[in-house]
């Protein structure tokens, strides 16, 4: 579970990036060395190059990659399975829905998380494979896992949440995501002479599935 605080950093890569097996790398074992991360190969649409996403405050403890620093930003997630006042979820800007239930997370329930906590962006959630995520917009957006070893869970509802916040807050294109290829892992900088490279955990496919209800299209003023 990552902190209710995240920092996302989106890079632009335009020259060579490595690629490791997670299970291959064991320095990423500690957290001062990787992070959390994204990447993005786009195969259609206006995007050219491919682009990686690091989380959790990731510029105080991980190398930068090779690239671009396309935008930067803190924001705050809350898991309501958490117990928190509610004053947390009401000043969240991705909202992650309770777990342990009988059904899924479906599109009642992203509605539902939307229209109690205006402020959110982005309300998501465990699917089978995979998970759902509403935004503000009004889009559905699912996230099915595609491979790898961590291909039963893949990184969680929270930090799809987080990717799609700092996605979209970025002014990047959210239709690009259905056609590229999207790896999650951890980004481990250079390391005893090492080049820095992502340790894939697994691969993700974005569909955009939809609108959800009209009423949660617009933000609450």
């Amino acid at each position: 579970m990552i902190e209710r605080l995240v920092g996302v950093h989106l890079f632009r890569l335009k020259n060579v990036f490595n690629l490791s097996r997670a299970d291959a790398a064991p320095r990423a074992a500690t957290a001062e060395v990787a992070a959390p991360a994204i990447l993005v190969i786009p195969r259609e649409g206006p995007l050219r190059e491919p682009h990686l996403m690091l989380f959790n405050g990731t510029r105080s403890f991980c190398a930068m990659p090779p690239g671009t620093l396309v935008s930067q930003g803190v924001h705050v997630v809350v898991h309501l399975d958490d117990g928190l006042r509610e004053a947390w979820p009401e000043v969240a800007d991705v909202v992650v829905g309770a777990a342990g239930r009988s059904h899924p997370f479906a599109a009642y329930r992203v509605t539902r998380v939307l229209s109690r906590y205006p402020g959110c962006e982005v309300a998501t959630g465990v699917r089978r494979g995979g998970c759902l995520a509403g935004l503000r917009d009004g889009q559905l957006v699912k996230i099915v896992e595609a491979g790898g070893p961590m291909a039963a869970t893949g990184p969680g509802p929270a930090v799809y949440g987080s990717f799609l916040y700092g996605w979209l807050a970025a002014g990047m294109p959210l239709g690009c995501l259905s056609t590229a290829s999207v790896v999650h892992g951890r980004y481990a900088g250079p390391a005893r002479g090492r080049p820095g490279a992502l340790e894939v955990a697994g691969r993700a496919e974005i569909k955009l599935a939809g609108p959800v209800l009209r009423s949660v299209r617009r933000r609450t003023s």
